[in-house]
């Protein structure tokens, strides 16, 4: 008999975080229900990266992984342009970390194949559902949609950037707040594009391309999939508009072309040639790194981006949410019915300095970007890399958190600090905020490998 066998859960949001968490619980036994905004699940977005840390968790879910990977992007360099496109620097991406792949599927997709998985093994989705408030004992946990109240041994809130379940957990009424930053976003097919001599490397491509132009304050992404005969496109830029953010909220062609203006005619083209109704307008929202990620009484949990939102250049926002989930079902696990409340502060303890490090490992990659120093370019281009450290793509979340459990349990109990060992050796945390690390000169980046 499983630990979880007699164990109940809902879960708020069905995200990747939402549902990896309801899958892992699953998997060991507990009873899981999961609620959801949304009348339906959407294949709108464009790409994301799942890199080995994430996709050693997916092969554990039957052919899931095979799935994903089946029509997703693999390249094998990643060429770092200036606003002229003179080639920077040209980084080798690996495919495998660990023996797992890293691989860049579209969204929708692989959102829906975790979510058809999710389904399979019995984990049940109620959509359309608004929960309005969160409540808990010592003893249950539950939310309200409207005034029909439910009620669980636990509930994990993975209800974004927007959470509703923050508040109570920190006893505090944070807002998120514009990141000072917005991205415009799209996901169209290649035959869209013009049959231009400027793009004949996309067009014709027949292995996966990505590239990124930099600029001061700016810096756009364009990822070809050859399998799929589509690319994405992102330009990321300073906001200056208070906005929702959304998947739905339509961005402006001519806008998008103001921000590059005078840059590459190759990207300007491709820019061009974007569908109209393909494009969307995100607003980068941001709460700082929160001082706790579980209520009072133990009960409630945050993971996902209500925990801790990434900007898209830490590449790790969806990863770090899959890796909640899987903390969270083995925690749960060890703790057990009777130590449910135990278990979710050993996740926050065992997640929260590797999640906060790759929160700002964000930060600092739109710096050297953003605000590039082009004399140390021209003596190390490498400084401009995409940042693969080991201690971060050859984790293992799932046996980590089954491996520690017992230490940071002791720690729990007996007041004392745990020295978690997912992250560089020697680090140690240090708090910070937005306004710590928005303006960086460079000399107050962490070193991560």
């Amino acid at each position: 008999m499983s630990n979880l066998d007699n164990v109940s859960v809902i879960i708020v949001g069905a995200g990747f975080g939402g549902l990896t968490t309801a899958i892992e619980l699953r998997r060991k036994g507990a009873s899981v229900l999961v609620f959801e905004s949304t009348k339906t699940l959407t294949e709108q977005g464009d790409t994301i990266q799942i890199p080995s840390n994430a996709s050693k968790i997916l092969a554990k879910w039957g052919n899931v992984l095979a799935k994903v990977a089946e029509d997703s992007a693999r390249p094998k360099f990643l060429e770092c342009q200036n606003s002229q496109g003179e080639l920077l620097n040209k980084q080798v991406l690996p495919l495998n970390y660990d023996g797992f792949p890293i691989i860049y599927p579209s969204r929708g997709r692989a959102h829906r194949i975790i979510f058809d998985y999710a389904k399979s093994i019995g984990v049940e989705v109620c959509f359309g559902v608004r929960i309005s408030r969160y409540f808990e004992d010592e003893h249950e946990a539950g939310v309200y949609s409207g005034d029909q109240k439910f009620t669980a041994d636990a509930v994990i809130a993975a209800d974004g950037v927007h959470s509703k379940a923050r508040s109570l957990v920190n006893k505090s009424p944070e807002n998120s707040k514009s990141s000072g930053f917005a991205a415009y976003r799209c996901w169209f097919p290649v035959e869209a594009l013009p049959k231009s001599p400027l793009l004949g490397d996309i067009i014709n491509a027949k292995e996966d391309r990505y590239w990124t132009w930099i600029g001061p304050d700016v810096h756009a992404l364009v990822m070809t999939n050859v399998k799929l005969q589509w690319l994405a496109c992102f330009c990321t830029h300073r906001d200056t508009y208070t906005a929702e953010e959304s998947w739905s909220f339509p961005g402006k062609k001519e806008d998008l072309l103001k921000v590059v203006e005078g840059w590459d005619e190759k990207l300007r083209t491709i820019f061009e040639s974007i569908p109209p109704e393909k494009l969307i307008d995100w607003k980068l929202l941001w709460r700082d790194p929160a001082s706790s990620w579980v209520s009072k009484h133990g009960r409630i949990a945050l993971v996902g981006d209500a925990a801790h939102p990434h900007l898209p250049s830490s590449g790790q926002g969806a990863a770090q949410a899959i890796e909640d989930g899987a903390t969270v079902g083995a925690v749960l696990d060890r703790a057990g019915k009777e130590n449910t409340a135990l278990g979710l502060r050993a996740y926050e303890k065992i997640r929260f300095t590797r999640t906060n490090l790759t929160q700002r490992m964000g930060w600092e990659l739109r710096h050297l970007w953003h605000r590039t120093d082009w004399e140390a370019v021209k003596k190390d281009p490498k400084i401009l890399d995409f940042r693969q450290p080991y201690w971060l793509f050859g984790g293992d979340p799932e046996a980590y958190a089954y491996q520690s459990f017992d230490e940071v349990a002791d720690c729990i109990r007996n007041n004392r600090d745990f020295v978690p060992k997912n992250v560089p050796d020697g680090y140690r945390h240090k708090n910070w905020t937005m306004e710590d690390v928005i303006d960086l000169d460079g000399s107050n980046f962490v070193v991560y490998d």
